[in-house]
C-alpha cells in the first residue's frame, strides 16, 4: 500500500511539475513573441523610414559622373575669333599604397626621385618660382625664404622716399642649396621614410589651439595624444592609443577641444595607411615615364618569377614593388594666359571652389550638373537587374564668351603695370569700353596675379626698419573667436614695461588675450607711409628686420577695383556737372566767370590747383584749366535738388549691374543733406564717391549722344545643347540731349588740344579728354596730405565724330608724378595710340 500510494503521489507531482514547466515555457515563449512583435512594430512602423533608408543605402549603389566645367573665352573685337581664358586639364596624382609595397622601399623611392625631380623643376625651385612643385619646396627652402634673398628692401627714410631696393645683401640668410644630385637623394630618402609607414600615425584633432587647450591636454598625458606648442597643434597617433579606451579618451577631450566625441573617436581609431601622395599635377611627360617604369618593372618581375619556377611546380607569387605606385587623374582648372584678365576671370582654388570674377559670378552655369549611375546590389555586392536601376547623364557646364578682347586686355595690362611701377603707385585700373554698346574691351587692374598660382600674392620680402621708425609701427590685436579688433596702439606701448601708458581696460583685454594666445598669431602690424596709407608688415626673429608683401597689398591683389572700390573722382566729374548745366540751360560754353580768388563757404575755403587764379574765363576755359572756383558757380546755378537728380540719372549712387559679383554703388547723399559746401565741391568730384565703372558709364553718355548704356562683359553663353544666349546692348535712358553731348565733346576736344588734358593727346588724332587729380578722404572726412595721398585719373574717347572706344585711367597713390596730367594722361595717350593702330583708325586732325 505504501508503495502504491507513493507511486500515485509521484505521478501526480510529475504531471503538475510538467504542467508548470509548460506554463513557464509558454510564458517565456510569449515574452519572446512580445519582444519580437514590439521590435517588429519599432522596425516596421516607428523606425520604418530610418531602416528603409539604411536598406536602400546598402542595396543601392552608384557612381557619380562628373560634369565638365564650361570654358571662359574672350572675343576678338576685330575678327570675332575667340581665345581661351579658362579651360580644364587633367593631370595625374602619383601616390603609393604602403600595404601593397612589401619590400624594396628604397629602390622605389630612388626610381621615382630620378624621374620626378627634373632639371626644369630644379631650375624653378632654385629660383624660388611659383612653378616649383609644393612637394619639392622643403628641399629648396632658402630660395623661398624672404630673409635669404639677395635684394633687401629699405624702408621709408627721413626724406620720405618710398621703399627702395638695395644692391647687395645686408642681411645674411639661409644655407646654400645643394646640387640636384644631392636633392634627388634627399627627396628619395624622405619618400622612403614616408612609404615605410603602414598605418596612420598623424590625425589632426585641433589646429590653432589656444594656450589653455594646449595646457589642459598636455596635463592629461594621454599616450598617443600629442601637443605641439610651437604650432598650436593637437594631434593623435592612433598607433599609440589604447584602442579599448578610444571612446573614453574622446569624451575626455571633447569639452576641452569643443569637438563632438564621435568626431574625435573617428580620428583616433587605428587604421592602415593606404595612401601616401608623392606628387600632384604631374606634367604629361612625367606621367608617361612613370607608366613606362611600372610596365618595365612589372615585366621584369614576371620574367624573373617564370625563370625561377621549377618545371611542373605551381608558379610562385610575383613580387613587383612598383605595383604599389598608382597614378590617378585629377581634374584642374587651367588658365593658358596666366595673368591676362585675372581679375575678370577669377580662379578655382585647391578645394575646387570658385573665387572671384566670372568663375564665381557664373559658377552655377559653368559647373553643369553631375550625373549618376544608380544600381541595386545583392548582399554580396552583385548587381541586380531591376526597374530601380537609374542612369542620369551628366550635364556639362555652359561656355561663357566675354566681350574682353584678349589682345587689347593684354596690351592695356602691360602698359598699366609699367606706369604703376614707374610712378610707384599702390595700384591702378583701366577700363576700355565701347560707348555705344557698353561692351567692355578691357578691364585691367594692377598689380596682376597669376590665376594658376594665385597663392603667389602672399609672397613676402625683407625690409630693414631702423629703431626710430620701428617705434612708429602700429599693432592691431584681434580676438580670434570673432575677429573683432581689441586693441590698436604703437608697438612699444604693448610691451610689458610700457603697458602702464594704456588704459586700464586696454591692459585688462591685453592680459586676457595673452593668457590664451601667442600674441604674434593674433596681431597685425602696420608701417604707415601717410595718414591712411600703410603697409602690413610681419615680424621676424632678426632685430630690425621685418617682412612685407612683395606686391605691397597681398590678398588685396584679388580685388577688382574697377567695380569693388570707390573713390572721390575729382575733376573728371567736371564734365558731368557741365553737361548737366548746359542741358538744363543754366550755362552755355561762352558764359563768363570772373575768377578772383579762393571761394569761402561754411568753414571751408575752395582753391584751384597750385593756388592759381585766372580772372575772366569762359566755361570752355573752366574745363580746359580745371578751375574749381568756376565750377562752384555752375553747381550753385543748378541747385541741390536738380543737381542730385541729374547725378542719379547718370547712374551715380547705384550699381551699374555689370555681370560681376560684389559691385559697390558709391555714395550719393540725399540732396536734403547737402550743405552749401557739399553742393559746391560736388561740382568738381569731392564729397561724392563712385567706382571707375560708374564713371566710365556716365562718360559714355557724353560720347554716344546722351544715352546711358548698361556696361556688359558678357558676349554670349553657349549651352551644351547648342543653344546660344547672345547679349544685346541695353540702353537704360536718355540722360542729356544729343546736342548737349555734342557740345561737351567739343569742349573736351578743346581741353585735349589746349588745356591740362593735352598730355593725353595722340598726334594726328582728335580726342575728347579730361584729367583729374583727387584727394583721398580719411576717417571723419579729413583729406590726406603729402606723398602718396592722391589719385590720378584721365577719361577720354575717340574718334570724336563716332567714338570707337572710351578709356578711363585711374592710378592710386602715385609717389612720383602724382597729378593726372603727369601720369594718367601719358598712360591714356599710349593706350589710345595702341587702339588707333589696332583698329586701323586713320588720323582725323587737319
Amino acid at each position: 500500500m505504501l508503495s502504491g500510494s507513493y507511486s500515485a503521489v509521484s505521478e501526480t507531482q510529475k504531471r503538475r511539475s510538467f504542467e508548470r514547466r509548460i506554463y513557464v515555457i509558454h510564458g517565456i515563449f510569449l515574452s519572446i513573441c512580445l519582444v519580437i512583435i514590439g521590435r517588429l512594430i519599432e522596425l516596421q512602423i516607428v523606425k520604418s523610414r530610418e531602416y528603409h533608408k539604411i536598406a536602400q543605402d546598402q542595396q543601392y549603389g552608384g557612381v557619380v559622373l562628373s560634369a565638365k566645367r564650361g570654358e571662359i573665352l574672350s572675343r576678338n573685337s576685330k575678327t570675332e575669333e575667340t581665345s581661351i581664358l579658362a579651360t580644364n586639364t587633367t593631370l595625374d596624382l602619383l601616390y603609393i599604397d604602403p600595404l601593397v609595397l612589401q619590400s624594396d622601399h628604397g629602390r622605389v623611392a630612388d626610381a621615382l626621385s630620378q624621374i620626378l625631380l627634373t632639371k626644369e623643376f630644379d631650375k624653378f625651385c632654385r629660383n624660388g618660382l611659383p612653378s616649383c612643385p609644393n612637394e619639392l619646396i622643403q628641399f629648396y627652402r632658402p630660395a623661398f625664404d624672404p630673409l635669404g634673398k639677395v635684394n633687401i628692401v629699405e624702408t621709408v627714410n627721413a626724406s620720405g622716399a618710398m621703399l627702395l631696393s638695395l644692391t647687395g645683401s645686408t642681411v645674411a640668410g639661409g644655407s646654400e642649396i645643394a646640387d640636384i644630385t644631392e636633392i634627388q637623394r634627399r627627396f628619395a630618402r624622405a619618400t622612403e621614410d614616408r612609404i615605410k609607414v603602414r598605418s596612420v600615425t598623424f590625425a589632426p584633432l585641433l589646429y590653432s589651439a589656444n594656450k589653455k587647450q594646449l595646457a589642459s591636454v598636455q596635463q592629461l598625458a594621454i599616450p598617443g595624444i600629442v601637443v605641439n606648442v610651437d604650432q598650436a597643434l593637437i594631434f593623435a597617433n592612433p598607433d599609440q592609443i589604447d584602442q579599448s579606451e578610444v571612446s573614453a579618451i574622446a569624451r575626455q577631450l571633447s569639452p576641452i577641444l569643443v569637438i563632438d566625441p564621435s568626431v574625435l573617436k573617428s580620428r583616433m581609431i587605428r587604421r592602415p595607411l593606404r595612401y601616401v601622395p608623392i606628387m600632384a599635377k604631374l606634367p604629361p611627360e612625367l606621367s608617361k615615364k612613370i607608366r613606362e617604369l611600372k610596365e618595365k618593372e612589372g615585366e621584369s618581375a614576371r620574367s624573373k618569377a617564370i625563370a625561377e619556377t621549377p618545371t611542373g611546380k605551381k608558379m610562385q607569387a610575383i613580387v613587383d614593388p612598383f605595383r604599389s605606385v598608382t597614378l590617378i587623374p585629377e581634374h584642374w582648372r587651367f588658365y593658358p594666359d596666366t595673368k591676362i584678365g585675372s581679375h575678370v576671370v577669377g580662379f578655382i582654388n585647391a578645394l575646387l571652389e570658385p573665387q572671384y570674377g566670372i568663375e564665381r559670378a557664373y559658377d552655377s552655369i559653368l559647373r553643369g550638373q553631375e550625373g549618376l549611375i544608380a544600381s541595386v546590389s545583392d548582399p554580396f555586392g552583385g548587381q541586380i537587374v531591376s526597374s530601380d536601376q537609374k542612369f542620369i547623364d551628366p550635364r556639362d557646364g555652359a561656355t561663357i564668351v566675354l566681350t574682353i578682347d584678349r589682345f587689347v586686355q593684354s596690351k592695356v595690362e602691360d602698359l598699366l603695370q609699367a606706369m604703376v611701377t614707374k610712378i610707384d603707385a599702390e595700384s591702378g585700373q583701366v577700363i576700355v569700353i565701347d560707348p555705344f554698346t557698353g561692351r567692355i574691351l578691357a578691364l585691367a587692374n594692377a598689380p596682376l596675379f597669376d590665376n594658376n598660382t594665385y597663392a603667389s600674392v602672399y609672397e613676402k620680402e625683407a625690409i630693414v626698419v631702423d629703431p626710430e621708425r620701428e617705434k612708429q609701427i602700429v599693432i592691431e590685436i584681434y580676438n580670434p573667436e570673432n575677429n573683432v579688433r581689441m586693441l590698436k596702439a604703437y608697438l612699444p606701448d604693448v610691451s610689458p614695461e610700457n603697458r602702464a601708458t594704456l588704459s586700464k581696460e586696454a591692459q585688462t583685454r591685453l592680459s586676457e588675450l595673452e593668457a590664451l594666445y601667442d600674441m604674434k598669431t593674433i596681431s597685425r602690424y602696420y608701417l604707415y607711409l601717410g595718414d591712411n596709407n600703410r603697409r602690413e608688415v610681419f615680424p621676424t626673429d632678426r632685430k630690425g628686420v621685418w617682412l612685407k608683401y612683395k606686391n605691397n597689398i597681398g590678398v588685396g591683389s584679388y580685388v577688382n577695383r574697377t567695380i569693388q572700390e570707390v573713390y572721390e573722382p575729382g575733376s573728371v566729374m567736371k564734365a558731368i556737372t557741365m553737361a548737366t548745366a548746359i542741358d538744363q540751360g543754366e550755362v552755355s560754353p561762352n558764359d563768363v566767370y570772373t575768377d578772383t580768388g579762393a571761394v569761402k563757404v561754411d568753414v571751408f575755403t575752395i582753391k584751384n590747383a597750385l593756388n592759381k587764379y585766372y580772372g575772366k574765363v569762359s566755361m570752355i576755359d573752366c574745363i580746359n584749366f580745371s578751375i574749381n572756383t568756376c565750377m562752384t558757380s555752375v553747381s550753385l546755378k543748378l541747385g541741390r535738388n536738380l543737381f542730385h537728380a541729374a547725378l542719379q540719372n547718370f547712374g551715380f549712387g547705384i550699381v551699374t549691374g555689370i555681370e560681376l559679383d560684389n559691385e559697390v554703388p558709391g555714395d550719393l547723399k540725399p540732396w536734403r543733406e547737402w550743405s552749401p559746401a557739399l553742393l559746391m565741391t560736388m561740382a568738381f568730384g569731392q564729397g561724392i564717391t563712385s567706382t571707375p565703372i560708374q564713371m566710365a558709364t556716365a562718360w559714355n553718355a557724353l560720347a554716344n549722344g546722351g544715352k546711358l548704356v548698361k556696361p556688359t562683359i558678357i558676349d554670349e553663353i553657349r549651352h551644351p545643347d547648342g543653344t546660344i544666349d547672345r547679349k544685346q546692348p541695353e540702353i537704360l535712358r536718355q540722360v542729356i540731349k544729343p546736342s548737349t553731348a555734342a557740345t561737351l565733346t567739343a569742349m573736351l576736344v578743346n581741353s585735349a588740344q589746349n588745356g591740362f588734358a593735352k598730355a593725353g593727346k595722340v598726334k594726328g588724332h582728335r580726342i575728347a579728354g579730361k584729367t583729374g587729380t583727387s584727394q583721398i578722404a580719411g576717417p571723419g572726412g579729413k583729406y590726406e596730405s603729402g606723398t602718396g595721398s592722391t589719385i590720378a585719373t584721365y577719361a577720354g574717347y575717340a574718334p570724336v565724330d563716332h567714338p570707337k572706344f572710351l578709356i578711363l585711367v585711374k592710378l592710386d597713390r602715385p609717389k612720383k608724378d602724382d597729378f593726372g596730367s603727369k601720369s594718367a594722361a601719358p598712360l591714356f595717350r599710349d593706350i589710345a595710340q595702341m587702339l588707333f593702330d589696332y583698329y586701323g583708325i586713320p588720323p582725323d586732325e587737319k
